[in-house]
C-alpha cells in the first residue's frame, strides 16, 4: 500500500502532474524532480507522458483526488500527438522543451507557503496562448535548459533561474489575452462556449484562427515563421473572429482570396499561400472539418475533376467546368467545344467570351454523356469506310445519326454508334476478286445505280438479314467491303412496304379525293415524305402511318362513322350537320367530310375498332 508523503503541498488549478512531482520532490528535501520519482518507482517521464500507473501513484504520495490531478494532464495519445487538459493537439504545436510562465503567477506561488514553489500551469504549453488570461500579462519565454534535469522538473528549472521578486516583477508585460487565446484557456478549464467552435479540434482552431488570420491581415503570401509573436497574436485574433462565424465566416474569407486573386477559372496553390500549404500539410483527423469546407469551397469555384486529389482526399464529383477543362473531357479542341456550348445554349457570343466561364457539371452532364469521345464526320466516315455521298444518304435514311445537339453544320457521332452500324452489316463471308462468281457481286454503291434503290433501303435488307448473299471484299475493309447482288436485291426490295399511303390510297380510305388530302397535307394535319416504289423503284411521296395515326385521334371520317354505324356516308354526314356540328374545312375542290372526333357521340368507340383487324400496311400496300 502506497503512503501519503510527510510533507505535502497543495495543488494549483490547471497544474501539470510533472510540476505538482517537481514540487513535491523539492518539499520533501529532494532538488531533482526525476530522483524523487525513481525513488516512488516510477519515471518523472512516465508523468509526463500520462501514464496511468504513474499517475495513480503520484495521486496517492500527493495525497489528492486523482480526477483533479488528471485535470492538468498531458498524455500521449499516439505518434505526434498529446491531450493537453482533455484537449487534442499535435506534438509539433505544443511547447514543453521551452520554459513559458507567466511572471505573476510564478511570484504569486513562491510567496505562497503552501504552494511549495512554482507550478506549471497546462495551458502555458499551448504556444497560441501568447497571455496569461489571469493576470493579462505576456508569458515569459526563457531559452536556459538543464540537461540534468530535463524539461519538466518545473520548479526545479525556476529556482535554477534564481529569480527574486523584483526581478519577476520586471518581467511583466502587460498584454490582455485575445478572444482566441481566452477561449482556448476557458476550454482547457472544461467550459463550452460556442457550438460550432467546440466541436472542431482545439489545434484546428487555434492553429487555424492563426493561420486564417494572417491570411487576412497580411496576404496570402506572409510566411509564418518570419512573423514575430505579436503578429501572429494580432493573426489569431483576426482569424478567430472569422472562425466565429462558422462556416459561413470561413467561405466568405475564401472567396474574398479568390477574387483578390482576379477570380481566375483554375486552381492554384499560390492563390491560397499559407493557407493551402497549411492544409495540405495538416494531417490530423481534427483539421478535417475545415478541410472539408475548403475542399467544397474549391470544388464548386474550380474546374476539379472527381478523383483529384485535394487536401489528402479525392474530390467526390466534378462541380463545374471550365471550357478547357470540358474540352479535355469530350476530346475536341477548344474551337470546338464553345461552339457545341453555343449550339446547346451555355454560351450565347462569339470570341473568346467563354475562357472565363464556369459551367455547372450537373446541367452540362447530358452534353458530356453524349459527346464524350465524339468524332466528327470526317473522323466518321472513314471509321465507317464510307463515300461522302453514301454517308449522307445513311444519315438522312435514319440508319445514321449525329449526336443530338451538334452544333450546326458541324455533326458529331458517336464511336459506339458508328461500330454497332459495321458490325450489323458484318459480311458472311470473304471473297476474293478471282473466286468464281465474285464478278456478280457488287459494292452497296453500285448496288443502289442498279436496283434504283437507297442506300438505307438496302442497309436495311443487310440488317434484317433478307437476303442471302452477303460477301466481303478482301481488298476493302467496313462499308466499302461489303459485296451484294443487285438482282437478289432489287427482288427483296419488290417486297419492301414504304411507311406511308399514297394520297390516293389515304384518300379511299378517308373517303375523300386526292384534292382533300393535298389540301391537308399543306395545312399541317398530315405529314408527306419521299420514298420509293416498291415496284417500279420510282421516287413517290407518301403520307406516312404516323401523321395518319395523329390525325384519327383527332378527327374522324364521315365514311368510317357510317362504316361503323352500317349506314350510309352521306346520311351519316347530314345527320351530323343537322345537330349543328361543322366539318373540317377542305379546300374548294376537296370533296368529303371529316368531324372532330370529341363532337361525335361515338367517335371514341368507332376509334377502338377501327384499326382492330387491319393494320396501315394492309390497308396502304394490299398488293404486297
Amino acid at each position: 500500500m502506497i503512503r501519503r508523503l510527510p510533507i505535502l503541498v497543495a495543488l494549483v488549478p490547471g497544474e501539470t502532474p510533472a510540476s505538482f512531482a517537481s514540487r513535491l520532490a523539492w518539499a520533501n528535501g529532494l532538488s531533482f524532480a526525476s530522483e524523487f520519482c525513481a525513488d516512488q518507482g516510477f519515471a518523472l517521464q512516465s508523468l509526463a507522458d500520462g501514464e496511468e500507473r504513474a499517475l495513480s501513484f503520484l495521486a496517492q504520495l500527493g495525497g489528492v483526488d486523482r480526477a483533479e490531478l488528471l485535470r492538468g494532464l498531458v498524455a500521449k495519445t499516439s505518434v505526434g500527438q498529446y491531450l493537453v487538459a482533455g484537449q487534442l493537439v499535435e506534438k509539433r504545436w505544443i511547447t514543453r522543451r521551452r520554459l513559458r510562465f507567466c511572471p505573476k503567477c510564478v511570484a504569486k506561488d513562491i510567496a505562497t507557503s503552501s504552494v511549495g514553489g512554482a507550478a506549471q500551469r497546462c495551458v502555458w504549453h499551448i504556444p497560441s496562448i501568447r497571455a496569461c488570461p489571469q493576470h493579462g500579462c505576456r508569458l515569459h519565454e526563457d531559452d536556459s535548459y538543464s540537461h540534468s534535469r530535463g524539461p519538466h522538473d518545473f520548479a526545479g528549472r525556476i529556482r535554477d533561474l534564481g529569480l527574486e521578486p523584483e526581478q519577476l516583477e520586471q518581467l511583466v508585460v502587460p498584454q490582455p489575452p485575445t478572444g482566441l487565446e481566452s477561449y482556448l484557456a476557458r476550454r482547457m478549464a472544461g467550459e463550452r462556449q460556442h457550438p460550432w467552435l467546440d466541436d472542431l479540434g482545439f489545434g484546428a482552431v487555434a492553429l487555424g484562427a492563426e493561420i486564417l488570420g494572417i491570411v487576412d491581415l497580411f496576404g496570402v503570401g506572409a510566411k509564418p515563421k518570419f512573423l514575430s509573436e505579436g503578429d501572429k497574436s494580432q493573426a489569431g485574433a483576426r482569424g478567430f473572429k472569422i472562425l466565429s462565424r462558422g462556416e459561413r465566416g470561413l467561405r466568405d474569407l475564401l472567396e474574398a482570396i479568390h477574387r483578390d486573386a482576379g477570380s481566375p477559372a483554375s486552381l492554384s496553390r499560390r492563390y491560397y499561400g499559407c493557407l493551402f500549404n497549411w492544409l495540405e500539410q495538416s494531417h490530423a483527423d481534427q483539421y478535417e472539418p475545415l478541410r472539408a469546407i475548403v475542399r467544397d469551397f474549391m470544388a464548386e469555384t474550380y474546374p476539379i475533376s472527381e478523383g483529384d486529389m485535394l487536401f489528402g482526399k479525392p474530390c467526390a464529383a466534378r462541380r463545374v467546368y471550365n471550357v478547357e477543362a470540358l474540352r479535355r473531357d469530350l476530346g475536341l479542341g477548344y474551337r470546338q467545344t464553345l461552339e457545341l456550348l453555343r449550339a446547346n445554349g451555355f454560351l450565347t457570343s462569339g470570341g473568346d467570351v467563354g475562357k472565363g466561364a464556369l459551367l455547372g457539371a450537373q446541367a452540362l452532364k447530358p452534353i458530356v454523356e453524349r459527346f464524350s469521345g465524339a468524332i466528327c464526320q470526317v473522323a466518321a466516315q472513314r471509321r465507317v469506310n464510307a463515300p461522302r455521298a453514301q454517308f449522307d444518304a445513311l444519315v438522312a435514311g435514319g440508319i445514321l445519326s449525329p449526336i443530338a445537339g451538334s452544333p450546326v453544320g458541324r455533326p458529331y457521332y458517336d464511336e459506339g454508334q458508328l461500330d454497332e452500324f459495321l458490325a450489323s452489316i458484318q459480311p458472311r463471308v470473304e471473297v476474293g476478286e478471282g473466286d468464281g462468281g465474285a464478278e456478280r457481286l457488287v459494292g452497296i454503291q453500285t448496288t443502289c445505280r442498279k436496283a434504283v434503290a437507297g442506300a438505307a433501303d438496302v442497309v436495311r435488307l443487310i440488317q434484317k438479314g433478307a437476303l442471302k448473299t452477303v460477301a466481303k471484299s478482301s481488298e476493302e475493309s467496313g462499308y466499302l467491303s461489303v459485296r451484294l447482288d443487285p438482282q437478289e436485291v432489287a427482288e427483296a426490295l419488290r417486297l419492301l412496304k414504304p411507311e406511308g399511303y399514297l394520297r390516293s390510297t389515304l384518300a379511299r380510305y378517308l373517303g375523300i379525293n386526292e384534292s382533300a388530302v393535298r389540301y391537308l397535307v399543306e395545312a399541317g394535319h398530315l405529314t408527306q415524305v419521299r420514298a420509293r416504289h416498291p415496284h417500279s423503284r420510282k421516287s413517290i411521296k407518301v403520307v406516312t402511318y404516323e401523321s395518319v395515326d395523329r390525325f384519327l385521334e383527332r378527327y374522324v371520317p364521315c365514311k368510317h362513322l357510317a362504316e361503323f354505324e352500317g349506314e350510309g356516308t352521306r346520311s351519316v354526314g347530314d345527320q351530323l350537320e343537322a345537330i349543328g356540328l361543322k366539318p373540317l374545312p377542305l379546300s374548294p375542290a376537296g370533296r368529303g367530310r371529316v368531324f372532330l372526333r370529341v363532337d361525335v357521340s361515338c367517335g371514341r368507340e368507332e376509334r377502338g375498332e377501327g384499326l382492330r383487324f387491319r393494320h396501315h400496311h394492309e390497308i396502304a400496300w394490299p398488293d404486297l
